[in-house]
């Protein structure tokens, strides 16, 4: 479901001024790329002259020219400022435009503003800051957007991976709402672990999922028991066609080492090794099984009309 606002459609690396780049996020389909300074542009993804994606063409300027037929559309203003037939003395009919979207870049992501209105409030990559090593990826999962933020309240061991950790499905408190987010904390355990963990008492790992009450923004932290953070992640999501998700993350590793880890995590780490994995593959089967709690919440909060205000400030 898409709300207005800005949404974090791709990570700052993967647009570059030599070969565009199609998003489809939150419903509408657009192309990113940058002119040789290096300033952002979005447009939509479809040339107005015969509706080929604007995404198969070249970027020359601080425009982007259709691969089909050649015409030209700038970045900012989405205004056609050529069209190849055209006599010197022509001018290009304004109704000729590509949808322009406002973009601004922060934290590692390019954002872009959807929906009606002068673009406003805070990036959703505001409180992005890493401190440690870093890791990134995109892609695109076989899930329907809204039932991919329920399952990570309600199974995220369906969703990611923790390298030698084992998530559970006991809840360390209630779920609660903390700055527009919707956010639930589970017990976890090292994958090397003896006993099963439903007969763990004192969970040595904490994972925090925090599932955003409008747009697309999940923030997944892996903590100690003393609550130290040691993995956290920030996972954008928005509807893609066909009941699918599109998915860009940037996450690092804090400097905390825990007592009790066991020897191949610490070693992983030494090795510069993925901390996790975010599953492209969802296994339907797993997501079937997971008991519907928490998300149903969710899902009442994330309709537009029903959003307490103090839920959102």
């Amino acid at each position: 479901m898409m709300t207005p606002g800005w949404w974090a459609m791709a990570l700052s690396e993967a647009v570059n001024d030599q070969t565009p780049l199609a998003v489809a996020f939150a419903g509408e389909e657009l192309v990113l790329f940058r002119d040789a300074s290096g300033q952002a542009f979005a447009l939509e993804d479809r040339c107005p002259h015969r509706r080929v994606p604007l995404a198969l063409g070249r970027v020359v300027g601080s425009g982007l020219q259709c691969g089909y037929h050649g015409w030209t559309f700038d970045g900012a203003t989405g205004s056609c400022s050529q069209i190849p037939n055209l006599h010197a003395g022509e001018r290009v009919p304004a109704r000729y435009g590509a949808r322009a979207f406002a973009v601004n870049e922060a934290n590692g992501f390019i954002h872009v503003w959807l929906g009606e209105g002068t673009p406003q409030g805070e990036l959703p990559s505001s409180d992005y800051q890493p401190s440690g090593r870093e890791f990134t990826g995109a892609t695109i999962v076989n899930m329907e957007h809204d039932q991919y933020l329920a399952a990570m309240l309600d199974g995220p061991q369906c969703l990611l991976e923790f390298s030698h950790v084992r998530m559970t499905d006991f809840f360390l408190g209630d779920l609660r709402i903390e700055q527009g987010r919707m956010v639930l904390e589970r017990g976890a355990v090292w994958s090397t672990q003896f006993l099963p963990s439903q007969f763990v008492l004192d969970y040595p790992l904490i994972v925090r999922t925090a599932v955003a009450l409008q747009g697309g923004m999940i923030w997944v932290d892996l903590l100690s028991e003393e609550e130290l953070p040691l993995i956290t992640l920030m996972i954008s999501t928005g509807a893609n066609r066909r009941g699918t998700t599109s998915l860009c993350w940037r996450g690092y590793v804090h400097q905390q080492v825990p007592a009790k880890a066991p020897l191949r995590w610490r070693l992983a780490r030494l090795r510069k090794q993925p901390p996790l994995n975010i599953n492209s593959l969802i296994d339907g089967a797993a997501i079937a099984a997971l008991l519907e709690a928490s998300s149903r919440e969710l899902r009442t909060l994330r309709q537009p009309h029903l959003i307490p205000v103090s839920a959102v400030v």
